[in-house]
């Protein structure tokens, strides 16, 4: 089961040729334009990627933008009967040119917290779910969706009915998420959860996992480091994965990966070691292409082999 918030990610692509006469600013020639699903609908999808059945929940707006987020899932054969329609589908927008990769970027959200009317309709039909399934992700982007009273019933019923959950955090609700499986903050997150800067050596990061686990009481702890790979600690064990050298990567939606497949290896009870670099290799994978693009299995399996 995944959880969280539902965006549609829109690129512009296009050249830059001439400045504006109305501002100093660049005028970007755009050529083509390509949408995909992002947040937890990405998560999803990497899901169903890896041979994995999935269940989304989340909430979208009733507009062109969220009908289109529903036709990519449906067309990836990922059921849509957990997402619910509200005001207006959260949408982020960049331009990408041939020179400067990510020109710019604007997005487009109303973040709403209260517990609203949809909010309670999907949250019955996640609990009436829970049962089914072996694990729950839940994807967290502070767009709104996941307020202090979704994130305490969701905790609840998933620990009435012995599932484990894995978490993707931001900063507003860190905190929130106690006594789940796996904790999966970047360093920028993590940093503002503690309150201090945390420097890329292995007995800082270790001490920043540890302190994360305590404040948590998390199982699991995955400190995603970008370009410098990650680190994973478990039951006092920590192992750093080095992160690999990449020309101008593109981290749009590596996190996305590393907490699906993490997830999911966690959940399989693989080795500490394995854990670290499987999902590693997922996020470097997703570096290597533009915008928010899911786990591709073939590619994955390929890498691992040439790894040996």
């Amino acid at each position: 089961m995944v959880i969280g918030d539902l965006m549609l990610d829109r690129y512009l692509f296009g050249e830059i040729n001439r400045k504006s006469a109305e501002a100093p600013i660049d005028i970007v020639d755009v050529n083509t334009k390509l949408e995909q699903v992002g947040g937890a609908a990405n998560v999803a999808l990497s899901l169903k990627n890896i041979k994995t059945n999935v269940f989304l929940f989340g909430l979208i707006g009733n507009d062109y933008e969220g009908n289109k987020i529903l036709s990519i899932l449906k067309k990836n054969k990922i059921k849509t009967s957990g997402i619910f329609k509200n005001k207006q589908t959260t949408i982020k927008t960049r331009i990408i040119t041939s020179k400067s990769k990510h020109h710019s970027r604007f997005d487009i959200e109303k973040i709403n917290y209260n517990h609203t009317i949809e909010k309670k309709t999907l949250l019955k039909k996640i609990k009436l779910h829970i049962p089914e399934v072996d694990f729950i992700i839940i994807q967290d982007y502070n767009k709104g969706l996941l307020d202090k009273t979704m994130i305490k019933s969701i905790l609840s019923a998933a620990k009435k009915y012995n599932k484990a959950v894995m978490v993707d955090p931001k900063e507003k609700n860190f905190i929130e998420y106690k006594k789940v499986k796996l904790i999966k903050p970047n360093l920028k997150e993590a940093e503002l959860f503690l309150n201090q800067k945390i420097k890329l050596n292995n007995k800082s990061l270790k001490k920043a996992c540890e302190e994360i686990r305590i404040k948590t009481k998390s199982d699991w702890i995955i400190l995603t480091l970008g370009k410098k790979g990650l680190c994973v600690f478990n039951d006092g064990n920590f192992h750093r994965q080095n992160g690999q050298k990449k020309i101008n990567p593109d981290v749009t939606g590596a996190g996305d990966n590393v907490i699906c497949i993490s997830s999911l290896l966690v959940h399989l009870n693989l080795p500490i070691n394995k854990i670290a670099e499987i999902s590693n290799e997922s996020g470097a994978l997703s570096c290597d292409k533009i915008g928010t693009n899911p786990i591709n299995l073939n590619e994955l399996l390929t890498k691992l082999e040439n790894n040996n």
